[in-house]
């Protein structure tokens, strides 16, 4: 009947996406294993200094099964996520009685924590701090044989035309020159590395933002200064005036740019180069064309912050039950 060959199809389908989606899964595996620098394969003990953790750990059983990496720049902030993110995946109720989570190796840098399959991590402000914890982090799943996983970004930013409290999510990240690439300099020699976001990754997070959440796709540009590099007028030194500093958030705006923060370009650069898919959401603290202080009340930044958090959450709980739904097939 045309009933049962409709039925057929749909499953034909069905089962055609999801091995697509699994090649498609296995070869971004396969080029995350094979981009680690070849000096990594023949130490004998690899010792992840900042993290407190090596090799000759048993890496594979603590970390082999992560399929999420969230990170942001407070360790406070990570650990409240880390928390939240137990009780929203029903880990917390696999403790045992009067048992908490606690972070994971050395503490004096970075916080890590394990909740399931979810890496929860903070990796300080700016873009130095940042690449010694991907580093890092990049090898710690290297060497614990940890496969389909994506990288997630969260944190704070000011916007640029947007309402305070809109959730940008990251389409294209950009340096202060307004180019889509991280520049470094390695061996005394300038080095660019182009920056590269997941566009499934980032589309899926927006629509998980739902009807209560404002959320938008944007170009961000990250810079090495909070103050002069970002165009504000309140740092101690400053040597420009208010009509060149409007002139140059005006310039972003009409170049796609909807918020500046801190991570992002050094984040995708190094995700690109590693074959890892990643995606950066920044709440926005303020209108950047309106001024550059922060003047929201507490409770208004608070709530701006865990806008981007449910939307993390969301993201983790999909994943969570999609495989538990592949697990149980």
């Amino acid at each position: 009947s045309s009933k049962k060959r409709k039925a057929d199809d749909a499953e034909h389908s069905a089962k055609r996406q999801k091995q697509l989606t699994a090649k498609k899964k296995q070869s971004s595996s396969s080029s995350f294993e094979a981009s680690i620098n070849s000096f990594i394969t023949r130490l004998g003990r690899d010792h992840l200094y900042h993290l407190g953790l090596d090799s000759s750990m048993p890496l594979q059983d603590w970390f082999g099964d992560v399929k999420v990496v969230a990170m942001g720049g407070s360790a406070d902030r990570m650990a409240s996520i880390a928390k939240q993110v137990s009780s929203y995946i029903g880990v917390k109720d696999t403790l045992p009685i009067g048992c908490d989570l606690h972070p994971i190796g050395k503490t004096e840098r970075f916080s890590l924590y394990k909740v399931g399959p979810v890496i929860c991590v903070n990796h300080g402000m700016g873009q130095p701090s940042m690449s010694i914890l991907l580093h890092e982090l990049a090898k710690l799943l290297w060497h614990a044989k940890a496969r389909d996983f994506v990288w997630i970004r969260i944190g704070t930013s000011g916007g640029i035309g947007l309402e305070p409290g809109t959730i940008v999510v990251t389409g294209e990240a950009l340096n202060p020159k307004l180019e889509a690439a991280h520049e470094s300099t390695i061996l005394g020699k300038s080095v660019k590395h182009a920056t590269s976001m997941c566009a499934e990754l980032s589309a899926e997070l927006v629509e998980l933002s739902g009807s209560d959440i404002t959320a938008v796709v944007g170009k961000t540009v990250s810079c090495d200064d909070f103050y002069e590099e970002q165009g504000r007028l309140d740092g101690f030194l400053c040597d420009y005036d208010a009509n060149a500093r409007l002139a140059f958030l005006n310039r972003c705006y009409d170049h796609g740019v909807r918020n500046i923060e801190m991570e992002c370009c050094a984040f995708s650069a190094f995700c690109h180069r590693a074959n890892i898919r990643c995606a950066v959401m920044c709440a926005t603290l303020l209108d950047r064309l309106q001024g550059d202080q922060v003047t929201s009340s507490s409770e208004q930044l608070k709530q701006y912050a865990q806008n981007a958090i449910t939307i993390l959450l969301r993201y983790i709980k999909r994943v969570h039950e999609r495989n538990k739904a592949l697990n149980d097939s």
